[in-house]
């Protein structure tokens, strides 16, 4: 099964995020191309020589911040694999993070990225986001394809993927242009206070897209204190998204 790792985004951060992919790609949409109209951003976007929208926008319930892709991963190695990550993060604090600038991955996969602000408590300088996806990693690498997570190192920063091109001749200048447009943009910050376990069937969800259907739910150290002194909450109820 193919597995990742990621962050949840509160409802609100979701919310804040969804209006401003919404906008872009509504503006990409009557810049250079039609649109269907449609709210929710699956269908928005310029249409390709298919007679399709040349960009396929994530559905805001399958937006996440991804900190490793472990690829196909056996089915029998999943209960192991959550006890290790247990393990693993047990020992790391939540960081504080929020989104903010965008850009674009091999031409075809538009993202938004994930900034870690200073430590609320200590005041220290925030590299908590790096060291949780070092160690996210690391546990993965145990159980996971060696070739698909070298595979996906180019893309080793925290983010959230809003957008792909279904043909980069087409789609590659929109997402371009949507990268710029989202450059300026930055969310609400909050604590990030566990990592999911996630399985992706590909073209098994709506429109055939993925299914996502989370497997383990982590708690980082620490998170419960460090929301209730930043007077935040975070995270809805999860099971099986698609699009």
């Amino acid at each position: 099964m193919r597995l990742f790792l990621s962050l949840p985004l509160p409802a609100t951060v979701a919310e804040h995020l969804d209006l401003a992919v919404g906008a872009v790609a509504d503006a990409a949409a009557w810049g250079v191309g039609a649109t269907d109209g449609r709210r929710g951003g699956a269908e928005r976007g310029s249409e390709s020589g298919s007679g399709r929208p040349a960009v396929r926008w994530t559905p805001r319930e399958q937006r996440h911040i991804t900190l490793a892709f472990l690829g196909e991963t056996p089915g029998g190695a999943v209960d192991e694999l959550t006890l290790e990550l247990r393990r693993s993060l047990l020992r790391l604090p939540a960081p504080v993070v929020r989104l903010r600038g965008a850009g674009v991955f091999s031409g075809r996969t538009l993202w938004v990225g994930v900034q870690e602000q200073r430590g609320r408590a200590h005041g220290e300088r925030g590299d908590r986001l790096t060291a949780l996806m070092a160690v996210c990693e690391e546990a993965g690498a145990l159980f996971a394809s060696r070739g698909e997570l070298l595979a996906a190192r180019d893309r080793r920063r925290a983010h959230v993927t809003v957008g792909r091109a279904r043909d980069r001749r087409r789609g590659e200048g929109i997402l371009q242009h949507c990268a710029a447009a989202l450059s300026v943009y930055q969310g609400p910050e909050w604590t990030a206070d566990e990592v999911l376990l996630v399985r992706s069937e590909l073209g098994a969800g709506r429109g055939g897209s993925a299914l996502h259907e989370t497997l383990a739910e982590i708690p980082l150290s620490g998170a419960a204190g460090e929301a209730r002194a930043t007077g935040e909450t975070g995270g809805d109820g999860r099971g099986k998204s698609d699009g």
